[in-house]
């Protein structure tokens, strides 16, 4: 059964709920934004042509190559949306059939870019399972990415789907990624069973980047029951926070993944922020934001009782670039809340990421 027809007569059933996903940049696994929410669907007949195109588009930028697109089924009115493609997964699908493997391969891409809240975080998306495409194959771009999520698998279409822990599974709180950390908060597509730690699931295969660093991907795992799944997709994170998927906003809104402020003060919070395992090892507090005037200044606060220090704000002409300031962390380790106090926020027009490092 050919792409369309067969995710028309399933998406309603497999879809969990409306989001968006974009590929930005060179590599498409290396730039990659999850954003599939776990939030069941109460869709109702009226919204079926909606949660279809949303299916359509995330299987097609999964099982299509960048250069391959799919037209979806016309609207009431008459007007089709085209489904540009993206990892290249099953680019047989958009013209063949979905085999057991095909759906195998997509339904890993699309567990691996599940998040139960939504929102929004660029993942790098890598695997040694033969057959899965160039684009997933490890490379340089992945460099950005280093902390080791986990892998996913299994088959949507059946309703099961399998997650395993990475080494730094619990970085992925601290991105708002829950699906490898805690699979059991996780449904939507299918209901996620734990399937362990990776290292004991999966077979895994190394390659070395140009940084002196390795990138270690699923070649196979096995779920719970012993059963082997030939196509996992495994997922690395990157240190940076969206500053848009912050957990509290005051003066302020959150826009495509970043925070543009409202008024004179703001402040941002942030839950679960890694501090690492060694007190005081974190020494530097970046933000990725565009200024159009100086005089801002931006107050970083731990827990909102203790003040780690200040950036003053300078003016980037309106672009964005990174700015640091030293923060003291000592005797400061593990998972906390961050509130970042802007002062001046209107001189600040956006804010896009943060990073303790």
């Amino acid at each position: 059964m050919k792409l369309v027809t067969r995710l028309v007569r399933t998406a309603a059933v497999v879809v969990a709920g409306a989001a968006s996903t974009t590929a930005i940049g060179g590599s498409a696994h290396a730039a990659l934004q999850n954003g599939l929410s776990t939030t069941q669907s109460r869709a109702t007949a009226g919204q079926a042509s909606e949660l279809q195109a949303m299916m359509l588009k995330y299987v097609a930028r999964c099982a299509l190559r960048a250069d391959q697109f799919l037209d979806g089924p016309a609207d009431a009115s008459g007007k089709r949306s085209r489904f540009p493609g993206s990892m290249g997964v099953a680019p047989e699908w958009l013209d063949g059939t979905c085999d057991h493997a095909c759906e195998e391969k997509v339904s890993s891409c699309l567990i691996a870019l599940t998040n139960r809240t939504g929102k929004h975080v660029m993942v790098s998306m890598i695997s040694a399972a033969p057959t899965m495409g160039a684009d997933l194959v490890p490379g340089d771009n992945d460099i950005a990415f280093p902390h080791q999520e986990g892998a996913f698998f299994g088959n949507v279409f059946t309703g099961e789907a399998y997650s395993c822990r990475g080494r730094d599974a619990a970085k992925g709180a601290q991105v708002k990624r829950f699906c490898a950390l805690e699979p059991d908060s996780c449904s939507g597509l299918a209901q996620f069973s734990d399937a362990g730690l990776c290292e004991e699931a999966c077979e895994m295969t190394c390659s070395p980047l140009a940084d002196g660093t390795q990138r270690c991907a699923a070649a196979s795992c096995k779920d719970p029951s012993g059963r082997r799944w030939a196509f996992p997709i495994t997922t690395y994170l990157r240190n940076q926070i969206e500053a848009g998927n912050a957990d509290r906003l005051e003066g302020s809104r959150a826009r495509n993944e970043a925070v543009e402020p409202l008024a004179g003060r703001g402040a941002i919070r942030y839950e679960r922020v890694d501090f690492g395992a060694t007190p005081g090892v974190v020494h530097t507090f970046t933000a990725r934001l565009a200024a159009r005037d100086p005089g801002a200044r931006i107050e970083v606060w731990l827990e909102d009782e203790r003040r780690l220090g200040t950036l003053e704000v300078a003016s980037t002409g309106g672009v964005e670039k990174d700015q640091s300031a030293a923060v003291d962390t000592s005797g400061v380790e593990g998972p906390h809340a961050v509130v970042l106090k802007i002062f001046g926020a209107r001189k600040v027009g956006r804010l896009s990421t943060i990073e303790f490092h």
